[in-house]
């Protein structure tokens, strides 16, 4: 992409913007930034964004003149229209909806709408792992990243994307012997146009971010995005028990491995990998190789056997030997922050245990994390901000495994709704009141498990907030 002299205009003053900004800077474009929020409000993001880019004087949508030499325009308070005039194209952080007024604007301007992600992936010399999914994408982006690594070719394999680390921050560290595994959100996919991922993985997919997408084929036709520009000469990993995403191969010229946790495949001419009692096994012209065995898994819960097998099949399509690939299971640094709030043990009290699952703010994740508690009765505490979702598929699993649900949130009347009588259901103000309660009614070996199926943005800032809360509430009984 050549940059140099370029306009442009960033909308959204978070970490992938400042990200973004800096890195089309660092280019030569001409780079304005707006946002929302009030210079008050974005004290922090402002902090970071000066220490780099020495950044004078800002301006609000009501603001005095410009400082001639300040090498970014900035809008706070607001989306004047002052900020898509005289711009060659617009770049989005993936939290700024693209349906709101201004970028309808820039539409009727034919101004290019891209994403950051897209950006930072056409200036990336490192070839690109993208890894996507309704559930799972940190945990499988952390696996493929240590299989990697532990195969020894590469200087650097760095983790980005939604992992935490926009992928614009690191382009610029990275040469075409390094490699980049990018955690990809439906929400950085969506404004992509020529993103082109070695290659591409899609753990699952099921209903998630409706209150952004709209309906469920938005939703996937934005996760579908990984794969269009791939070619023959690129791979695709598919998830080969949920047809769904299996259906992905269809739409894309990338050659499919597959994965799945349901036993040996009949087909013959599956490539991929598979999970059977005895361990984790890797086909390939109809040879087996066996890689590790279930204890191997450094991760509790069944739905972290997808997330393995998923990063074996990536290290498999780059030649890792099986060995390397079991080392790196079995040494794998579980203390990454991605992986806290995800089916965590906090505590176990008189017998009782509590599992902080607050990353879990989809109905699959509640799903899957039901489905990993076989020899348990759970006491559930759910709600927060709903996204549109369908709570249906956790009725069956409710009744056989949930000995109570406790409601906590603004809006649960749904899932109260859906669940009557599947349980015995509770409600509870705040945090420390629900796990009160759950505690209350929970006997030696139960567990107490946080798994809202929603987002957090009702009660707290985000999901960390959320199971931060609940250990403090679990710790302090």
């Amino acid at each position: 992409m050549q940059l140099q002299g370029k306009r442009v205009t960033v909308f959204g003053l978070n970490r992938s913007g400042i990200a973004a900004a800096k890195l089309l800077r660092s280019f030569g474009a001409a780079v304005a930034v707006t946002d929302t929020r009030s210079r008050e409000e974005l004290s922090a993001e402002i902090a970071t964004f000066n220490e780099c880019s020495k950044l004078s004087k800002t301006r609000t949508a009501n603001s005095e003149s410009l400082d001639a030499y300040n090498p970014y325009r900035t809008y706070f308070g607001g989306h004047p229209l002052e900020c898509i005039e005289n711009t060659d194209f617009i770049v989005v952080s993936p939290g700024v909806p693209l349906d709101i007024p201004i970028l309808g604007e820039a539409r009727t301007k034919n101004l290019p709408i891209l994403a950051e992600l897209e950006i930072a992936a056409s200036l990336c010399l490192a070839p690109i792992v993208a890894i996507t999914g309704t559930k799972g994408k940190s945990t499988t982006t952390l696996l493929t990243a240590a299989i990697l690594r532990a195969d020894g070719r590469f200087p650097n394999v760095c983790v980005a994307g939604n992992i935490g680390v926009p992928l614009s921050a690191e382009v610029q560290n990275l040469t075409n012997q390094d490699i980049v595994v990018v955690e990809a959100s439906s929400f950085q996919l969506e404004s992509t146009v020529t993103f082109h991922p070695k290659i591409s993985v899609v753990l699952n997919l099921s209903r998630d971010h409706l209150d952004r997408h709209g309906t469920m084929s938005a939703y996937r036709e934005a996760k579908q995005k990984i794969s269009s520009n791939q070619t023959a000469a690129d791979w695709i990993v598919l998830n080969d028990s949920d047809v769904s995403v299996k259906d992905f191969a269809a739409s894309t010229a990338a050659e499919a491995v597959y994965f799945t946790d349901k036993g040996v495949p009949e087909d013959l001419s599956f490539s991929g990998t598979f999970k059977e009692v005895s361990g984790i096994f890797a086909q390939q012209n109809e040879a087996r190789e066996r890689i590790c065995n279930l204890e191997d898994i450094p991760l509790p819960g069944a739905h972290n056997v997808q997330n393995v097998l998923a990063a074996i099949a990536v290290g498999q399509i780059f030649g890792v030997a099986g060995a390397k690939i079991q080392k790196a299971l079995q040494c794998f640094d579980r203390s990454h922050p991605a992986l806290s709030h995800a089916f965590e043990l906090v505590r176990t009290l008189e017998g009782v245990r509590f599992i902080n699952d607050s990353k879990a703010t989809n109905v699959a994740a509640v799903k899957a994390a039901l489905e990993s508690l076989v020899d348990s009765q759970v006491l559930l505490i759910m709600g927060g901000y709903d996204k549109g979702n369908d709570y249906t598929p956790l009725r069956g699993i409710v009744q056989t495994r949930v000995k109570g649900a406790v409601m906590l949130g603004e809006y649960t009347q749904q899932i109260e709704k859906t669940l009557a009588n599947a349980t015995d259901m509770m409600k509870a103000k705040t945090m420390a009141e629900a796990v009160r309660v759950a505690y209350k009614h929970a006997a030696p070996g139960d567990v107490v498990l946080l798994s809202p199926a929603n987002a957090s943005f009702d009660m707290y800032t985000d999901y960390k907030a959320r199971g931060a809360d609940f250990k403090a509430a679990v710790d302090a009984l």
